[in-house]
């Protein structure tokens, strides 16, 4: 390749890496906090190492920069990216760092070039969580599925052990199936590994969907087996809950699992034969290989739209944005209800990283106590946000509410139940966005990026209050009055 050529990518990979340098900083926060991430440390090497290994491939390729499609992708890109930021959505900014890289490539060396390199380039995926609301559904169901599981075969050992919902309840003790014990972890770490696996050690499609599935199958059983093998140790006297040494941790079984698929593919490549040699097509070039004759404006056009982007993104956040009055301030009366404080670590559900949080026990002379849980965040950033993966369980099986605030006006919050080892706690909760009530988390997010967008603020609340006990309708009713009553007052602190 040119050496012009040389230095015009190298000046654009080193432009795109300083403008997506906070984003891959905290994605890499994911990839470190984060079990079912821990394999985003993988990634680019993986996919690094897979552009090596098809390096004979790409030396005689054509380049044929210059595509309006590629600048397209570019600009989507971009797009991507300032909506992520405003939103404070990882997932959208690591998203397009996949897509702006798709673009480059097909904007400053053409199709040739990201037909060769659409696995690798679409592997990126792996390191960014946008599989989360994918998976979501999954989790509940698979929770109480490994509970299921657990608990038969502890029965089937004659192990004393009882099923309730997601919890294992053995003698003296009960153990939680948490959403981190599902299975999901494994789907996603497993499927990483198995899959640029059978793209670098099998030929057939079969035997790559083979692996594929039979990773699938891995993550199920995997953690199907660490939960069994926690229960026997719980049931045996044992008192930390991983096992000796934490051999029960995720991670440990995870690599148990990414050794069956080490097998697995082994298997299959011995099933293959001999490789046959892979003949590749490699279109004719009409001028000298290597040259940028045409597409100077590809590659200047996609540098010019990566500093606008560097600008704009570092520029859009102004600042935190604090609660016009304290919430530590806020009334112990509310209504005929008088509150007491309460330890934050006994609140019903957090939200991390907070900026303020308001912890209170309500309690009437003719009804039981409610707890107000009140969350503030001045800005939102990755770690720290309003909605995330975490709070998707206080949506589980929620309703919309509404609430008559004065004749003609209601507002609408939602009722849920929060799952718990001392039973479902009925729930009112919902977002307060720029002074907005919210209760769809897709609409929360939404209205955080326009925010972000057109005043340069992120700032947002969780409001959620849940009853000690009952599920009928004089608890609801009850929760709803404490709503009508609180809904104003919250009002003149959130700015």
């Amino acid at each position: 390749m040119d050496p012009g050529v040389i230095l015009r990518l190298g000046l654009l990979g080193g432009v795109l890496a300083a403008v997506y340098a906070p984003v891959l900083r905290d994605l890499a926060s994911i990839w470190w906090s984060r079990d079912d991430y821990s394999h985003g440390f993988l990634v680019l090497p993986i996919a690094a190492y897979m552009v090596w290994a098809r390096r004979s491939a790409l030396r005689p390729l054509p380049l044929r920069g210059g595509s309006v499609w590629g600048f397209a992708l570019v600009l989507g890109a971009a797009a991507l990216l300032v909506v992520g930021a405003a939103g404070r959505a990882i997932s959208l900014s690591g998203l397009s760092l996949v897509v702006m890289a798709a673009g480059l490539v097909l904007a400053v060396l053409g199709g040739s070039y990201l037909r060769a390199l659409a696995f690798p380039i679409a592997y990126l995926l792996f390191m960014v969580p946008v599989f989360d609301e994918l998976l979501v559904p999954l989790r509940w169901p698979l929770q109480l599925a490994t509970a299921r599981v657990t608990v038969g075969f502890l029965q089937t050992l004659g192990v004393s052990a009882l099923l309730e919902q997601n919890f294992v309840v053995l003698a003296g003790k009960t153990l939680e199936v948490a959403s981190a014990c599902s299975g999901t972890t494994y789907l996603i770490s497993i499927t990483a590994i198995g899959l640029p696996l059978g793209y670098l050690v099998l030929r057939t499609w079969w035997s790559r969907l083979a692996l594929v599935l039979w990773a699938l199958a891995i993550g199920v059983m995997a953690n199907w087996v660490r939960v069994i093998l926690i229960g026997i140790w719980a049931s045996r006297g044992g008192e930390v809950l991983h096992g000796p040494f934490e051999v029960f941790r995720a991670m440990f079984v995870s690599w148990i699992g990414v050794a069956a698929l080490v097998a697995a593919a082994w298997g299959l490549s011995k099933l293959q034969g001999a490789a046959a040699p892979v003949a590749i097509a490699v279109p004719q070039a009409s001028g000298p290989r290597g040259s940028l004759a045409a597409p100077h404006r590809g590659w200047q056009a996609a540098l010019a739209v990566l500093v606008v982007l560097g600008v704009y993104t570092t520029l859009l956040d102004r600042g935190p944005v604090d609660p016009k009055e304290d919430l530590t301030a806020f009334p112990t009366s509310v209504g005929d209800w008088l509150g007491r404080r309460a330890d934050a670590r006994d609140a019903v559900f957090r939200v991390e990283g907070a900026d303020q949080e308001l912890v209170r026990v309500y309690e009437h002379p003719e009804s039981s106590a409610l707890q107000l849980y009140v969350a503030y965040l001045a800005s939102q950033q990755h770690g720290k946000k309003i909605v995330d993966y975490r709070t998707a369980q206080l949506h589980e099986g929620a309703e919309i509410a509404e609430i008559a605030l004065r004749p003609g006006h209601t507002v609408a919050v939602n009722r849920g139940h929060l799952h718990g080892p001392s039973g479902d706690r009925p729930i009112l909760f919902w977002y307060d966005i720029d002074g907005r009530v919210i209760t769809n988390r897709y609409l929360a997010r939404l209205e955080t990026m326009r925010s972000a967008l057109v005043h340069g603020r992120t700032n947002g609340a969780l409001v959620l209050i849940a009853s000690e006990r009952g599920d009928d309708r004089a608890t609801a009713r009850r929760l709803e009055v404490f709503a009508r009553e609180l809904l104003p007052q919250l009002r003149t602190y959130f700015p």
